[in-house]
């Protein structure tokens, strides 16, 4: 119960959450029996989390999971998320997806579950929590609560690969833009471009500093949410997937972008 304790501590730093909106101990001890809650320590005290449910026949789904602000940047959630994988593959239960949730625009977030993990996604939630701020969530205040669901396939070559060693499929911008065309370009931190989808294989820059657009520039933030959310819809609804994510230093500047491809076209999912 001690560990349990500190999950809602990580919590409230974490998301800035104010008590109402915290997972209650008592919740978060029957899950560690019915689903799964893991935990990160350092410094004799808990720094990090995931807790889930199993959702059967073959999948485990991640609800929640943070780490506390003066510990990220530290690899503890790739470490929290290599040892569910290894958990998961190891169950008594034919475990075979692991999925969850995220923000598309942060970008932490974004290279962590698809360069790292080698997750991708086909179904985009939209507004998915509606206004957090409701349950004391303040860090997504006055943006739409759009999600991905990434799905992580424990098993493929690809995950395989990514965990062996991640950086050999990163690629240059050069070889980006040949094989998946930028739909768009930022100025002033604002989208500039098309939100049409142009053919089966393309790429979407997208900002390296959502949270500080957010924080500053929240008309822009919104746009930004918007418009990202229109390109989405109308690929996955063609069967284009959200692929890779792409993190590139160009000219002393940080550029990312989503690469997307129809899911046809690709062999290691």
């Amino acid at each position: 119960m001690q560990d349990v304790e500190g999950i809602e501590e990580v919590q409230r730093q974490a998301w800035n959450m104010a008590d109402i909106g915290i997972v209650p101990n008592f919740e978060t001890r029957a899950v560690a029996d019915a689903g799964f809650v893991f935990i990160a320590i350092m410094d004799d005290k808990v720094v990090g989390f995931i807790y889930g449910y199993h959702h059967f026949p073959d999948v485990h789904y991640s609800h929640m999971m943070a780490v506390l602000p003066d510990y990220q940047g530290m690899d503890i959630g790739y470490q929290l998320k290599q040892y569910h994988r290894q958990r998961a593959i190891d169950s008594e239960y034919p475990v075979n997806f692991i999925q969850w949730t995220v923000d598309p625009l942060l970008p932490n977030n974004a290279y962590l579950n698809f360069a790292k993990l080698g997750g991708y996604c086909d179904t985009y939630k939209v507004n998915y929590y509606g206004d957090p701020s409701s349950d004391g969530v303040e860090i997504y205040a006055g943006v739409p609560t759009d999600r991905f669901k990434l799905t992580w396939s424990i098993k493929s070559e690809r995950v395989k690969r990514r965990m062996d060693n991640y950086k050999q499929d990163r690629i240059s911008i050069d070889q980006l833009v040949d094989r998946a065309p930028c739909l768009n370009s930022i100025k002033d931190h604002q989208f500039q471009g098309s939100t049409t989808p142009q053919g089966s294989h393309f790429s979407v820059e997208v900002p390296a500093d959502y949270q500080y657009i957010r924080r500053n520039k929240l008309p822009i933030a919104i746009d930004w949410r918007m418009k990202f959310r229109e390109i989405c819809l109308q690929a996955l609804d063609d069967d284009i997937i959200v692929y890779d994510y792409h993190s590139i230093v160009d000219r002393n500047s940080r550029r990312n972008f989503y690469e997307f491809v129809r899911r046809d076209q690709v062999s290691d999912l």
